[in-house]
């Protein structure tokens, strides 16, 4: 059971009505979606006259926002073989070139009033989105990613990522934190849409997360992003007010566009859900938390904390679970 009416949905913007990301949430009868998108400012800094002046970044956002969501609701099932999975990313990459394409002809054809740098795209923009169908003895999710939007999973054990930033360079993955890496794959109407897959199974309880980097960048690391979620979560006494708690706080540190989405499932109530997560919380503060900010300025001892986080947080790759946990 997922609780969509207990998720949370946090957007902060640099420039008011401006901003360049968008999202799809919805619950469907093949289950849950989740979706966010991050349209590609510098890629997409030209502006079109006749779409109120509006950046090609802000307009691809909520270009595969809608399209995400419009194909969910006709076709959402999560796959379960990897090749249900290839057939279901081939379907979906069609339909994302198709909108791009189709919009870029019709509207962004020599319409350009401005175009700034000289490393522009047709409408570009990042996604991620997190299938999930957590009903039944055998919950699962699929997440589908292009660019380095991330999804993740929070559970008893901890945050964890399932997918894979699509950058350029290989870096340590403590050194990556604090890097900010150019994109080697993005939507765009004007070259081959390529998405990524994860498929795996589901803890009976926990929260679907999907984050575009202006959250995630702006908080020192995956720790301190899971901190911020399950103390606002044990200090709220309902989700509008752990909203408000994680809103204020991003609000705060971010210096980009930034939209976060979390959805609890699995649990009957606001309150199950707090006394589910209180000794993670505890956990995470002891073991984590109050050390890292304590050596904050020694690198090697914050590196050896976050080694030892990152084996329960790191499950971007498949692994052994009969044929139910795989990547393409």
């Amino acid at each position: 059971m997922t609780l969509l009416g207990e998720a949370i949905v946090v957007q902060c913007a640099v420039v008011s009505e401006q901003g360049e990301d968008s999202f799809a949430m919805c619950e469907l009868a093949g289950g849950t979606l989740l979706c966010v998108t991050d349209g590609c400012g510098g890629l997409g800094s030209r502006r079109y006259e006749s779409l109120d002046g509006r950046t090609g970044a802000y307009l691809a956002s909520r270009l595969a926002a809608r399209t995400m969501q419009n194909w969910a609701e006709e076709r959402m099932q999560v796959p379960v073989t990897a090749a249900q999975g290839q057939q279901m990313l081939e379907e979906l990459q069609q339909d994302f070139q198709e909108v791009l394409s189709s919009f870029a002809k019709k509207y962004c054809e020599d319409a350009g009033v401005r175009i700034v740098g000289s490393m522009q795209r047709v409408l570009p923009t990042t996604l991620c989105a997190a299938m999930a169908e957590a009903q039944g003895q055998h919950p699962a999710c699929c997440m589908i990613w292009a660019g380095d939007s991330r999804g993740y999973t929070l559970d008893e054990n901890g945050l964890h990522q399932h997918t894979v930033d699509d950058v350029r360079g290989e870096h340590d993955a403590f050194d990556s934190l604090y890097l900010d890496l150019p994109l080697s794959n993005f939507l765009s109407a004007d070259k081959p849409v390529q998405l990524h897959m994860r498929r795996f199974p589901l803890a009976k309880q926990g929260m679907l997360i999907c984050a575009t980097d202006g959250v995630y960048s702006a908080i020192a690391n995956p720790m301190e992003l899971e901190m911020l979620l399950l103390d606002a979560m044990q200090r709220a006494k309902d989700s509008a007010r752990w909203q408000k708690r994680v809103e204020t706080q991003l609000r705060s540190v971010v210096q980009d566009d930034a939209t976060l989405l979390c959805c609890p499932y699995g649990f009957d109530h606001y309150d199950a859900m707090k006394q589910y997560f209180a000794p993670r919380h505890e956990r995470l503060k002891r073991a984590f938390i109050t050390p890292v900010r304590r050596k904050k300025r020694d690198h090697e001892a914050v590196r050896g904390y976050w080694l030892a986080y990152a084996k329960d947080y790191n499950r971007m790759e498949e692994t052994e679970h009969d044929g139910q946990d795989w990547r393409i």
